[in-house]
Formats: C-alpha cells, sequence, structure tokens
C-alpha cells in the first residue's frame, strides 16, 4: 500500500517540528515519513540505498505540493556498517548548520544478520549485526543529543525558542526469539536495556522503545521467510501508537508492544 495514498488526520501536531528517521526507506520508516509530515514536520532522512531514498524523498516532496518550497524533505545516503566517529560528527554538524536543532529522533533501522546457531556464527558477521543494530543508533543518538538536549544557559540564544514539545528519541525493537535470533536478538535485548537505563539518567530528553511485532518488511521476510504475510500487520497499522508514544509529554522510558509474544 501506498504510504502517500492513506487518509490521516490533518491535525498538525508536529507542525515546525525537526524529525530525523534513520533507516527511512524500511517499511516502518516510510509510513512514519509521510505520517509525521502530513502533520507539519521537516523531515530529514537517513538512509543505506541511495535509489530508494530520493524516490522516497520525490513522494514527500510531490506530496507537499504547494509546501514543498518551504519544507521539503532533506536526505543523506549513509552505511553505518563502517561509520567511523568522525562521520557521525559530520552529520551533527550538517544538521545544525541548517537547522540549529533536533527535535524528534526515530531509530527504524535494521538489518538482520545470520540465522544461525551462536556456535556456528561467523564472527565478523556478528560483530556487524551487533553494530548496526546496536551499536550505530547508540553512536547516532549520542552524537546528534547537543542537538537534543535544551540548552541550560538561559542567555543562550538559538532556536531553543522555537520548540513547543519536549525533544525526543524513539527507538523501534524486536523482542526477538528464543533461539536462532543470533547477534540481531541480542542486539535489541541491548537496546531495550539502554533505553531503560538512558531515560533514567536524563528527564531533557524524553526516550521510548516501540516493538511493533510481525510488520510485514524486507528484514521480517528475511527472518522469517517461511511466515505468511497475512501473519504480519502493515506497517501503516503501526502508525497511530507510534504518533500517539510521540505525542504523549508524559511518556518517557516506555517499552512498549503492539501484539503479543507468539507462543
Amino acid at each position: 500500500m501506498n504510504s502517500a495514498s492513506v487518509p490521516h488526520p490533518q491535525t498538525q501536531l508536529f507542525a515546525g517540528q525537526i524529525i530525523v528517521i534513520n533507516g527511512a526507506t524500511g517499511s516502518i520508516g516510510q509510513a512514519l515519513a509521510f505520517a509525521l509530515q502530513r502533520q507539519g514536520a521537516q523531515l530529514i532522512l537517513f538512509g543505506r540505498k541511495s535509489d530508494r531514498l530520493n524516490q522516497l524523498a520525490d513522494s514527500l516532496t510531490q506530496a507537499l505540493g504547494v509546501d514543498a518550497t518551504n519544507r521539503a524533505p532533506v536526505i543523506q545516503t549513509v552505511d553505518f556498517s563502517g561509520a567511523a566517529i568522525e562521520d557521525y560528527q559530520t552529520l551533527t554538524d550538517a544538521i545544525a548548520t541548517t537547522f540549529g536543532r533536533v527535535d524528534v529522533l526515530i531509530h527504524a533501522m535494521g538489518q538482520g544478520g545470520q540465522l544461525t546457531p551462536l556456535a556456528h556464527s561467523d564472527l565478523f558477521k556478528f560483530q556487524e549485526s551487533l553494530h548496526l543494530n546496536f551499536i550505530a543508533p547508540f553512536a547516532l543518538s549520542r552524537s546528534l543529543w547537543s542537538l537534543l538536549e535544551p540548552a541550560t544557559d538561559p542567555t543562550f540564544e538559538s532556536t531553543e525558542i522555537q520548540r513547543t514539545r519536549k525533544p525526543q528519541i524513539l527507538f523501534f525493537t524486536d523482542r526477538g526469539t528464543p533461539a536462532f535470533g543470533n547477534a540481531y536478538t541480542l542486539a535489541h535485548a541491548a537496546l531495550t536495556r539502554m533505553i531503560e537505563q538512558w531515560a533514567n539518567e536524563t528527564t531533557t530528553v524524553r526516550i521510548n522503545g516501540l516493538d511493533p511485532g510481525p510488520t510485514h518488511s524486507d528484514l521480517r521476510q528475511y527472518r522469517f521467510p517461511g511466515e505468511a504475510k497475512g501473519e504480519r500487520a502493515e506497517a501503516e497499522a503501526l502508525v497511530p501508537a507510534a504518533l500517539d508514544l510521540l505525542g504523549d509529554e508524559t511518556a518517557h522510558g516506555c517499552l512498549i508492544r503492539l501484539q503479543p509474544d507468539r507462543t
């Protein structure tokens, strides 16, 4: 289903918000991009494949119509598998120069890794999966923290006066599988623990996690090739819950699961 064709309330809840979506070309990232843009957000989109990222940006710009002049999405092709510390800083500096702040950071990126028992793991692939599913989201969040966290100096003149909501980070998590999940399941277990710990360390930035359960995507198809499509939710189905979580000023340190565990 084309996200651009699905009706959504025109509430403008995120009007003027600078929102970064990491993993924007995946099913979840795309669904959220269209929904948040419809509600007034200025989008900054990260993706690994430049052709898919450009196609998404074209569709979003077309959906904006006359508003495209002021609010066209900004895109950046990035492959975090080989990212160094300075690469994260380069992304941060570019956003700081153009926008001066980030209001919402959404991590919808994922990599399936190996589907083997731990004892037979390829160490290089194990490390790569841990990096892409856990270390990279943390490193990007850490780098962008200076643009998320409100200034503490009351004399500091910046775009802080434009903030209408508390800044936040939303991680999409996966409860994983009891066996054969390899580094992917371990990385997401670490993500959920990190959300809890980080939320207990700060009150200036809201940090939450959302586990959508089985959702139709290339990643899900790779990890569960025998699963019928009817057993999965469409990415559009999770959008209302994601927007509710993003819009709830009291939500902090939450880990929400949208579908029950399978027995």
